[in-house]
């Protein structure tokens, strides 16, 4: 299961027990549906954890490719599509009213420096984007720097990573007051206060944290193609983190993006053998 194997499961069961065996022809025989049933009393869980041991092990043994000193981490969000089944769609549900087929929304935490996924949530289509990215602060440590896709700024949510000490980067929509006044004063960067208020308020008082204005980073950074776009950041030592940096450091988030690709096309996630909940997970 580990192999993500491409042949059939019986050819891949005579494969693996030749190698147990070291032998052309081993004396064991599993069918295909023992092997089903084995796997249906397999916990998700134990891949978690599979999962957590080999990254400590990298990280542990591995030389670490980092962006000022930083490790370089990128969180973002897909769906994808699940197997027609009433169960799963009662469970996961569906990405527009009138579908027939369920989906799944996934949230990943990848090391774009390093090549290798921290943390992947998998959550009803319904979930918010935030609300699984959140989970991902679980799998970070000080000292980390986030980057993320639009959509993803909100006072509460840079408040949970001002807890952990991690650093994050954020695309950020102009619409908000704070940043039509940033763009108003004519600066490429500026560490501005960003008062928590509405949703924000109202959140930080149910999670009962701090609900003081936080400040924060806003860079303007010009694209080749003309436009711009709006970063706002925790990153606010301005000798120590250039404007300049920006401008590079932003599009690293498309690592996540790629292997988003990799795990569709080469690796068929969207293709499942199991209609069951756990079977998905």
């Amino acid at each position: 299961m580990l192999n993500a194997p491409n042949g059939s499961i019986q050819a891949e069961l005579v494969r693996f027990f030749n190698v147990i065996d070291d032998s052309y022809l081993s004396t064991k025989s599993v069918s295909t549906a023992a092997f089903c049933k084995a796997r249906m009393k397999l916990s998700h869980q134990a891949f978690i954890e599979l999962n957590d041991d080999l990254i400590h092990t990298f990280y542990e043994a591995a030389t670490i490719d980092k962006w000022q000193g930083h490790r370089l981490l990128a969180a973002d969000g897909s769906v994808t599509q699940l197997p027609i089944s009433n169960k799963l769609l009662e469970h996961f549900g569906k990405a527009r009213p009138h579908a027939a087929m369920p989906h799944v929304r996934l949230s990943q935490l990848y090391d774009v420096k390093n090549n290798i996924t921290l943390d992947l949530q998998v959550e009803s289509h319904s979930t918010g984007g935030r609300e699984m990215a959140l989970k991902h602060l679980n799998k970070t440590q000080a000292g980390d720097l986030v980057v993320y896709d639009r959509g993803y700024p909100a006072v509460w949510f840079y408040k949970y990573h001002s807890l952990k000490n991690v650093d994050f980067c954020m695309r950020i929509v102009q619409s908000s007051n704070v940043v039509k006044a940033f763009l108003e004063s004519g600066k490429y960067s500026d560490v501005v206060d960003f008062p928590c208020i509405e949703k924000s308020l109202r959140r930080c008082r149910k999670d009962k944290i701090s609900t003081e204005s936080l400040r924060l980073r806003l860079v303007l950074v010009d694209l080749p193609s003309g436009e711009s776009e709006v970063l706002v950041s925790s990153l606010t030592d301005l000798k120590t983190y250039p404007t300049a940096l920006f401008a590079d450091l932003y599009p690293q988030r498309w690592g996540v993006e790629e292997d988003y690709k990799v795990l569709k096309s080469r690796l068929n996630i969207e293709n499942y053998s199991s209609v069951s909940v756990e079977g998905v997970l």
